[in-house]
Order: C-alpha cells, then structure tokens, then sequence
C-alpha cells in the first residue's frame, strides 16, 4: 500500500533534504568502490577496503535510518527496507552544536540559514510570519521577528546553539529605513524655480525619494541630473538643514556652485573642505583646510568634504548630528 506525504508527517523541505541526503550518500559508496577498483593489485587491501566500504555503508544506512525515524510520529511505522538499525549507546562528550546565521535577504527581509536538523526546523516554525523559501532555501521573516527568532533558537535546551546575528549597525539601519515617514506632501515645498526646471523623470525620482523619508539610492546614467534631483529633495527637508555632502575631491566645488545657484543662500554657508587651495574664492565659499593643526568645524548650513579626507575627520564626524546627509559619486 502506497503512503501519502501526509501519512508520514513529514514537511515538504524534510523530504526535500531526504532527496538529497540519500543522493550524496549513494555517490560517496560509489566514489569509495571506485577507489577499491584501482587498487585490485592486492587483494589483501582490496579485502581490507570491502570490509571498510561495508562498515562505512553500515553506518551511514543507521544514521539515514535515524533521521528518518526521528522526524515521523510514534503512529506511523517505517516499510521494512528502511527500518531503523540498531543504535549504538555511546555517551556524547558534550551538547551537539548546531549553528544558526541571520542574513539581510535582498527582498529587505531577514533570512535564517543552517542546515538542515528537525530541532532548528521544529523552533523556525515557532517565528511569527516565518515561511520557507524552497527556492533559496532559507527561512524568511521580518526584521520585526528578528528579536522573537533569536530568543526562541537561544531556548532551544539539550544543545549547544550557536546564533549568528545581523551586525548591530545593520540593525540599526533597518530600523530606521522601516520606520521612515514618508514626506510625499513636502513635495510642494521646491522652491518653482527648481520645480519647473525639472523633467517628467526627475519630478518622479523626487517623489520616490520623499514618499521613502529621502532614504534612497538615485542611480540615474551619468548626465540625468542626479544632482538637481538631490538639490530638490534637500529643499523639501529645509527645516533639517545642516547638510552633509560626501562627494569626491573633484567635484567639491561643482556641489558648492550648484547649491549655491539653485538655492540662493548665502556663499559663506557653504564649507568646503579642501587639502589644498591656492585659488582666490570669488565665490565667497567658506573654505576649511584639511591639514590645519586645530579643530575643524562643520558649522556650515552645507557642509562638503570628500572621501579621502573621511578618515581625518573621523571624530568631528561621529560628534556632529547631520540628519541629512548625501553620498556622490
């Protein structure tokens, strides 16, 4: 009498690891009888290597056998070509680890990998919103399940669970992209001479920026206007101003003429940090240099340094609090 997948009370990706499971055990009894076949000029080690080939097949039949049957209820029984072998009672010297990674999942979720054990599978299942994906497979679930998934795979009792988690900076930058406040109505806030200048494309770029709280990536061809679009989108979030522009070093002063032509403030509230600068500023810029003995301030309403300089200004930037803030390139 055939048997349902039901009838067996196993899971789709149980017999999924089943499949493949039994797979790589085949291929390695026939890579080691391979291997017994180019050494048949002794028979003594030919014998020898039966006798180890048999021993091997043994084993890994009782520990298939064992997984089979630790993943069926106590109602059901195994066909008799797969009965479960008879264990050993070896005592472990110590808790089976078993590991479990977390990954940001490119669908801006959280995926959990490990491999496969009818424990972790057992505690996944407890993860609110948790679903398998067959395809990758990888367990999926919302970054706001990430606390509740740690917490139930850290109970698991009887083994030795080792959790590897999002790093605490990514995190962070999660939870503040999901809880960003989507600025759509701001859009009225462009001032009309940047709003009339910008093209169908452009105006719709502005509104993906505002409706995702201004957390985005504008990845335009070179030559669109990436940067007119920035200038929009900063306009909108005045009431946030100080601004910080990471940009590289030759194009600091292009960023410096553009705010200062679409925005029509003040040259002087424009910083600009430079390594070197024998120029005469006729535009008025407020020009820092980056090798000065002293303190440097970003005291400017916009504040343009370049990537190169990061790493001299690392303290001055972990103290100042830019809400916004723009990477170029």
């Amino acid at each position: 009498m055939e048997l349902d997948d039901d009838d067996w009370g196993l899971s789709a990706e149980d017999f999924d690891f089943l499949e493949r499971d039994a797979q790589q055990r085949i291929a390695q009894q026939q890579l080691q009888q391979q291997q017994c076949s180019f050494s048949s000029s002794s028979s003594c080690f030919l014998n020898q290597n039966q006798q180890n080939l048999r021993d091997n097949t043994q084993a890994n039949f009782d520990s298939f056998s064992y997984k089979v049957d630790s993943l069926l209820p106590e109602h059901n029984t195994l066909p008799s070509l797969v009965a479960p072998m008879a264990k050993s009672d070896e005592s472990s010297k110590g808790l089976q680890k078993l590991s479990v990674k977390f990954l940001l999942h490119a669908s801006g979720n959280v995926a959990a990998k490990f491999p496969y054990d009818p424990v972790l599978v057992a505690a996944v299942r407890k993860i609110p919103k948790a679903a398998w994906n067959a395809k990758e497979r990888l367990w999926i679930l919302p970054l706001d399940s990430l606390s509740s998934a740690e917490k139930v795979f850290n109970e698991i009792s009887g083994y030795n669970i080792e959790v590897d988690s999002l790093d605490p900076l990514v995190q962070r930058a999660l939870t503040a992209a999901s809880a960003v406040q989507d600025l759509i109505e701001w859009y009225d806030r462009i001032p009309d001479c940047i709003e009339s200048k910008l093209l169908p494309f452009q105006r719709e770029g502005v509104r993906f920026a505002l409706q995702h709280g201004g957390r985005i990536l504008l990845a335009d061809e070179m030559g669109l206007g990436k940067t007119l679009q920035a200038i929009a989108v900063t306009a909108c979030v005045r009431d946030s101003w100080p601004v910080l522009i990471l940009t590289p070093s030759s194009l600091r002063l292009h960023w410096a003429l553009m705010i200062q032509q679409w925005l029509n403030i003040s040259s002087s509230d424009i910083l600009v940090v430079l390594s070197q600068w024998s120029g005469s500023n006729r535009s008025g810029f407020t020009i820092v240099s980056s090798n000065t003995k002293g303190t440097i301030h970003l005291d400017g309403l916009f504040n343009i340094i370049s990537y190169d300089i990061v790493p001299k200004l690392q303290n001055v930037l972990m103290e100042s609090d830019f809400k916004v803030s723009m990477l170029t390139y």
